[in-house]
């Protein structure tokens, strides 16, 4: 079962560990440079923005990670069952030695074992080289950062190499069966991201002066702002008073509004909480990757009994 196997995705196989080493060399080349030159600014006190200047090919890479998972469940996911349903090459197997037990178990390996084997090298590359960016740029807390970072995206591509394998079994084509994993994957995942990452864990609010100006602290996961009036919360758009909209400038503006009591509501959830979130996020995909293995594997025993 074993020769079977890796005559059947060998192919696969190959293209992906050359895929991984064609990613993996730019990354640790350019990331060593980056963590070198980080060293040296940060000894000088003068890192910034410009330290990624020439760079900007290796981070649009790292930024297309985040579509690893779906290929993933495209390529491997949603062909590895699907395919041979829908050739009818199964049930010459199953009229072999092979058990119908020991064929799935092994398919069942096989993909999850290259699909954490990807996704956790992926997301290592990505964590390590994006380490220089997080400390001088950017929040790795908040949307594409949070995705391709972290042990988040492995969950991500279990789950995406479930959908596959049970639209595989559930279409039994492949065609129909990769559109289902596409549009499956996209939809949780924005689900995921908009409505739930937020709410993990109650987020924590701030009052401050509308003359602080706007943004949660550094770091942190933006989950909403209001300006409130006395403590009651403002819908809608506000009118500047008059006694406020003869200031010569917009901080003169902002500070008469603060003396007469209108105020900034920040929610956020602190930078503190990031792995906690990703550990969450990696829970819920990896449920529902289990969730869907066992559809599958129930399907396809039942219609094949």
């Amino acid at each position: 079962m074993t020769w079977l196997l890796w005559r059947q995705h060998r192919a696969q196989a190959a293209i992906a560990a050359i895929l991984l080493g064609a990613f993996a060399i730019p990354v640790l080349v350019t990331g060593s440079s980056l963590h070198a030159a980080f060293t040296a600014c940060r000894a000088s006190d003068r890192c910034g923005g410009d330290l990624l200047n020439g760079y900007e090919n290796v981070n649009t890479l790292v930024d297309l990670t985040i579509l690893v998972p779906a290929v993933i469940g495209l390529f491997w996911g949603a062909v590895i069952v699907g395919r041979e349903l829908e050739t009818g090459t199964v049930a010459l197997v199953w009229t072999q030695t092979v058990t119908k037990r020991r064929w799935l178990g092994s398919k069942l390996i096989t993909l999850f074992a290259a699909a954490l084997l990807s996704g956790a090298a992926v997301s290592g590359l990505v964590t390590w080289w994006s380490s220089t960016r997080n400390a001088t740029l950017e929040s790795r807390f908040g949307g594409l950062q949070f995705d391709i970072q972290g042990v988040a995206p492995v969950g991500y591509t279990i789950f995406a190499a479930a959908l596959g394998l049970a639209s595989g079994v559930i279409w039994r084509r492949a065609l129909p069966a990769m559109a289902t994993t596409v549009g499956g994957y996209i939809g949780v995942r924005m689900v995921v991201e908009l409505f739930l990452r937020p709410h993990y864990m109650a987020p924590v609010s701030t009052l401050s002066g509308l003359s602080k100006g706007f943004g949660p602290p550094t770091g942190s996961l933006n989950v909403g702002s209001d300006i409130l009036l006395h403590g009651r919360v403002l819908g809608g758009a506000i009118r500047m008073p008059e006694q406020c909209a003869s200031g010569s400038s917009r901080p003169a503006s902002d500070a008469c509004l603060d003396r007469l009591g209108y105020q900034l509501r920040q929610t956020y959830q602190p930078a503190g909480r990031y792995w906690t979130f990703q550990w969450i996020e990696f829970g819920i995909f990896a449920a529902l990757a289990v969730l869907l293995t066992v559809v599958a594997v129930v399907l396809l025993r039942r219609r094949d009994a």
